[in-house]
């Protein structure tokens, strides 16, 4: 009897450390580490909106290896330019007649790979440019009209972020002359971390990206 409920109690502990241990296929997290190179925006003043035909190309902002420094554990990794319309309703209304101007052929990038744990590139993270403007112009815009919870959580470098959503959210912030957004999913649960994959997404993860793109704002 003494034998029978003591092996009981080693399964029951064996089960429950099993339970709060991190398994060998957990992702782990790394930090950014921007490469040393500065993407060249023009000088904005006087309100001056720099044309979204004129936007730098979004994926010049992330590369694979600085994803690599953010998700070690990252394989097959893709990205694809996607075109932006930045005409709003308010223009629209103005003058509907389409104008070269009004898009970016590469205003945002998106990125898929595969994590540890996942058959397939089933992660993805992208990177959206919202707007190009004077500085002050953005910061006027930012305080009255975007949307989000303000936060300083992690979002080194960034002159201001806000979070867009709640559990599957995405960051909204301005550096500069750069609004920008960034947001992504993944299937993978992450090393030492009890949050559900998609907070600790939005918490831990995306703020590394932020960085990343805030440092080649100079």
């Amino acid at each position: 009897m003494m034998l029978t409920l003591l092996m009981s109690n080693v399964v029951l502990l064996t089960l429950l450390v099993a339970t709060y241990m991190t398994s060998e296929g957990d992702v782990a997290i790394g930090k950014a580490a921007p490469r040393d190179a500065t993407v060249n925006l023009p000088e904005l003043k006087d309100g001056a909106i720099l044309a979204a035909n004129q936007w730098p190309d979004a994926c010049s902002f992330v590369d694979q290896e600085e994803i690599k420094a953010i998700l070690p554990g990252a394989n097959d990794i893709k990205q694809e330019s996607r075109p932006i319309n930045a005409l709003s309703i308010k223009e629209f209304a103005a003058d509907s007649s389409w104008k070269k101007s009004d898009r970016s052929e590469s205003g945002q990038c998106l990125y898929s790979m595969r994590l540890p744990g996942e058959t397939y590139a089933a992660t993805l993270f992208w990177f959206r440019i919202e707007a190009v403007a004077d500085p002050k112009l953005i910061v006027s815009y930012v305080d009255r009209a975007a949307l989000g919870i303000n936060t300083n959580q992690g979002a080194g470098g960034a002159d201001r972020c806000a979070i867009t959503g709640l559990q599957e959210g995405s960051w909204n912030c301005r550096k500069g002359p750069l609004l920008f957004t960034v947001g992504g999913q993944t299937t993978v649960t992450f090393k030492g971390t009890p949050a559900p994959a998609p907070f600790v997404w939005r918490d831990d993860v995306l703020p590394e990206f932020v960085r990343t793109i805030a440092a080649k704002i100079k």
